[in-house]
């Protein structure tokens, strides 16, 4: 008779015991002794088979800290009989994980692991469940900090679970994602909106499969990567597209450059380390415009293109280097006009870059010895057709100089030396001689080349002495 009414008599003392405070004391007791974390659970109510939890706190579980807010879940007391505790409509109005203030695991669980019903006959404790069943558990809103991100006001799905499983599958939407990153030209740290996410949680680590964020509107991004509970060792990969240039770009290069990145970001941190990060970009729609070397070369090489250089091919790989941000690779073309392949260095407001510069040959027509004395040099790696030349820039991010310009013009005036009067004056290249000749010479340059030998000389040298004293160039190999 006592073995048949065991599992009615399981279900009432359960029942009964649930709605005492020794229940909610031993349960954050569990708690604690499973996640190696200090527990406390505020007052406990029950309506019927609904229970609800005003506030649940758990400090330094392997390290992270879980405030829960408005928990509530249903029992069904029917399925006790069948040696299940079967929960369901479970899930909280606020759930927040971040790392603990004392950034410290515990490692070693407490020793205590009674039983929560220790109080029930004995002849009834083998009737008692061993299986648990949940039918999903869903946040409102959800929040996460971690090393600078923060997920903040989003919904969460989480699947079924039963006894065995070793991780649960959730899915966020909405809300918005904090990242630890900010541009110089930025007043905050850049903040997306969560479109949605697909993570799965186990017992070591968040690992996040899937997640689409949009930025700016027409910006957007799919990020995967992981959070690993014990070490707090973290890794996102990222995807990003539509990104407007000009949000990263101070007032100066606002109205020289634009257009919208796209590319793919590396970042990965860990407990008390700085974050390690790299990327690689590309520019869509770029225009390039108004810089004064452009302005020079147009008025050189009388092509208007180089006055509004549209970026047909525009690439680079960034990487921080200490206190400065290197950028390399750098791939700028103009089809059938210029073609720009090297490497920079930022350094708070000061620049320094190399570059080998190529031009088609119908670019250099109008510049007297550009082909012969200037763009000499070769670049194997490039496409072909191209002349090339190698040029450096150095200076202030809104005020740089680059020594193409007086190469050019030492160039012309090299010309004069070796190059005919006829040849000169068919090349048009009165405007590239002004600053060798003087403006009402460099029109005649024929009638001025005998006895001129002070100006000769001044041509050869302009490029060679403006260069020296602006950025000095080692003796080329």
């Amino acid at each position: 008779m006592l073995n048949l009414l065991a599992p009615t008599l399981v279900t009432r003392f359960i029942r009964a015991y649930v709605q005492k405070d020794a229940f909610r004391e031993k349960a954050a007791e569990l708690i604690a002794a499973k996640t190696g974390g200090e527990a406390r659970i505020a007052s406990l109510t029950w309506n019927d088979d609904n229970a609800l939890v005003s506030e649940m706190l758990l400090e330094n579980a392997h390290g992270w800290d879980v405030e829960a807010v408005g928990l509530h879940a249903a029992l069904d007391f029917g399925a006790i009989r069948t040696g299940v505790w079967s929960i369901h409509s479970a899930g909280a109005d606020e759930f927040t994980l971040r790392r603990s203030a004392s950034a410290m695991s515990n490692l070693e669980n407490p020793s205590d692991t009674a039983d929560a019903v220790d109080s029930i006959p004995s002849f009834l404790r083998r009737h008692i469940p061993t299986q648990t069943e949940v039918s999903g558990f869903d946040v409102r809103h959800f929040n996460f900090e971690q090393a600078g991100w923060k997920i903040a006001e989003t919904s969460v799905k989480a699947a079924a679970w039963e006894s065995g499983k070793t991780s649960v599958p959730l899915k966020l939407s909405g809300g918005s994602l904090q990242t630890p990153f900010k541009a110089a030209e930025q007043a905050e740290a850049i903040k997306l909106d969560l479109v949605k996410a697909t993570l799965r949680v186990t017992e070591e680590q968040i690992q996040l499969s899937d997640a689409t964020l949009r930025w700016k509107q027409s910006s957007e991004a799919t990020l995967r990567g992981s959070v690993k509970f014990e070490t707090g060792a973290w890794q996102t990969f990222a995807h990003v597209q539509g990104v407007p240039l000009d949000e990263f770009l101070n007032a100066w290069w606002k109205q020289r450059l634009s257009g919208k990145i796209k590319g793919d970001l590396d970042f990965a941190g860990s407990r008390n380390a700085p974050v390690a990060w790299k990327a690689d970009a590309t520019l869509e729609n770029g225009v390039l415009q108004g810089l004064p070397v452009l302005e020079k070369l147009a008025t050189y090489t009388r092509a208007e293109r180089f006055k509004r250089l549209v970026l047909d091919l525009c690439q680079a790989s960034f990487r921080p280097e200490g206190d400065a941000l290197r950028i390399d690779k750098i791939i700028m073309q103009s089809n059938g006009l210029i073609r720009i392949e090297g490497s920079m260095t930022l350094r708070g407001n000061h620049m320094e870059g190399d570059f080998m510069v190529g031009v088609t040959p119908e670019t250099l027509k109008w510049i007297p010895g550009a082909e012969s004395l200037v763009f000499t040099q070769t670049n194997p790696n490039g496409p072909p057709g191209l002349l090339w030349t190698r040029v450096r820039i150095a200076g202030p991010i809104d005020a740089p100089q680059e020594d193409l310009s007086s190469r050019l013009i030492g160039g012309a005036g090299m010309s004069l030396l070796f190059d005919s009067p006829g040849k000169i004056v068919n090349q048009g290249a009165e405007t590239l001689l002004k600053p060798v000749l003087g403006e009402d010479a460099a029109k005649m340059p024929g009638k001025v080349i005998e006895g001129a030998s002070g100006l000769l000389e001044n041509g050869v040298k302009t490029g060679a002495g403006i260069l020296n004293q602006v950025l000095p160039i080692p003796p080329q190999k």
